[in-house]
């Protein structure tokens, strides 16, 4: 099959930039609990970009490979194809587990027994014709002293497919069943399913504060902070104020901005929009602030943007006892004055890394199904949809600001 890979970094040597499109082996089925998906999309990430950036942040993490390179791409929608010999009643449980918004589903179970339905072999034909899957593509291990905790997100054993292992830039995979995640046909856009995991990254960033009723900063306007402005206004935000930054010399002037990206925050939910690449925007900013929070600050600042200079913008805004979600990877270091900055001002500082399991999955899957897939399509969060050969355009146009999402086929 095709599939772009990336080759392991070497320490103490410059990464070099771009990925491949080469032919490797189908993967097969090696665990009874593994199941075998044939991939219908699947989404760059900003993960992916940086991978293809080959930046120090994503060097240091490849460098554990076990294999002198790895097929990248961690979100997708597929189909299963194969299922490995323990797999059968763990879906048979998340077939029982909800009420699904889908007539066939509904009649095939009432025409079944739970108990008997994992012997049959019409069980995966079933799963086939009505469903699509995604999954967790961080992989656990169940043992550390955060999973015994239930708090599997922070597993200090993480494995995450399309980073250590093989991921879904290709035309299978194979993912662990406790991973998978069913959507009958009609639920959710196949589109939408195949970054539900970027979506998943914003929701549980949203899901780390208290937003109902509140003022919130979102700060960076590429995909996750979109999407962190579409879910919060979906979960009650009272405020939303949003940053971005115009580059002229890239061709993102004031006003490309204003029409392009801030335009789109403000259909998703935002109030207000900044360019806070001038000192004037910065504030402005702080002025709207004060102005809308009876001169107190934000409630909350969701950094997505991995810029060390919107964390500055965040820290100049939060209200003291206020909070600060931090989901961007900016690279280098920062000074920080810890007294003035957090002490102080009693802030709590959140680190968010991808989604928890599986209560961040269950909250985007009611926003999703109730309004927010609507939302996305509408607006057309997805900008590209290239087959897998031309993965190039699809980088470039991230690397130019000129896409949102971006999904490839095989």
């Amino acid at each position: 099959m095709r599939a772009i890979i990336k080759r392991k970094p070497e320490l103490n040597k410059e990464w070099y930039k771009g990925v491949e499109l080469v032919d490797k082996p189908e993967p097969q089925i090696t665990q009874a609990g593994e199941v075998k998906i044939k991939v219908i999309a699947a989404a760059i990430c900003g993960t992916d970009v940086s991978i293809y950036n080959g930046t120090e942040a994503l060097k240091n993490s490849l460098s554990v490979l076990k294999t002198p390179d790895v097929i990248i791409g961690h979100e997708f929608c597929g189909q299963l194809i194969e299922l490995g010999s323990a797999t059968k009643q763990h879906l048979v449980k998340l077939l029982y587990a909800r009420q699904f918004n889908n007539k066939a589903v509904r009649e095939f179970l009432a025409q079944h027994q739970q108990a008997t339905l994992a012997d049959n072999p019409a069980l995966l034909q079933f799963l086939q014709e009505n469903f699509y899957v995604s999954a967790e593509m961080h992989i656990i291990c169940h043992q550390c002293h955060q999973c015994r905790l239930g708090e599997g997100y922070v597993c200090r054993n993480t494995i995450i497919k399309g980073l250590h292992q093989d991921g879904v830039f290709a035309s299978f995979v194979v993912v662990p069943v406790e991973n998978l995640l069913l959507f009958a046909l009609g639920e959710i856009p196949p589109e939408i399913i195949a970054f539900m995991d970027a979506i998943g990254n914003a929701t549980h960033t949203v899901q780390s504060v208290e937003v109902k009723g509140k003022s919130v900063l979102v700060l960076g306007l590429g995909i996750q902070g979109l999407m962190a402005i579409a879910v919060a206004k979906a979960m009650g935000a009272a405020k939303i104020f949003a940053t971005g930054v115009s580059r002229p010399d890239i061709g993102i002037t004031p006003q490309v901005l204003e029409e392009g990206r801030f335009a789109l925050a403000k259909k998703l939910g935002a109030d207000y929009c900044f360019d806070t690449a001038t000192p004037e925007g910065k504030a402005a900013l702080n002025e709207a602030i004060l102005k809308e929070t009876d001169q107190t600050g934000v409630d909350a600042v969701l950094e997505m943007s991995g810029s060390y200079k919107a964390l500055e913008d965040g820290f100049n805004n939060v209200r003291m006892g206020g909070v600060i979600s931090l989901l961007g990877l900016p690279s280098g270091t920062m000074a920080v004055d810890f007294s003035k900055d957090i002490i102080f001002k009693g802030l709590t500082i959140k680190g968010v890394i991808g989604r928890r399991f599986f209560s961040t999955w269950d909250l985007m899957f009611d926003l999703l199904t109730h309004g927010l897939s609507e939302i996305i399509l509408a607006n057309k969060i997805v900008t590209h949809d290239l087959p897998l050969a031309r993965f190039e355009e699809g980088f470039a146009a991230l690397n130019s600001g000129e896409a949102l999402k971006v999904l490839l086929r095989p």
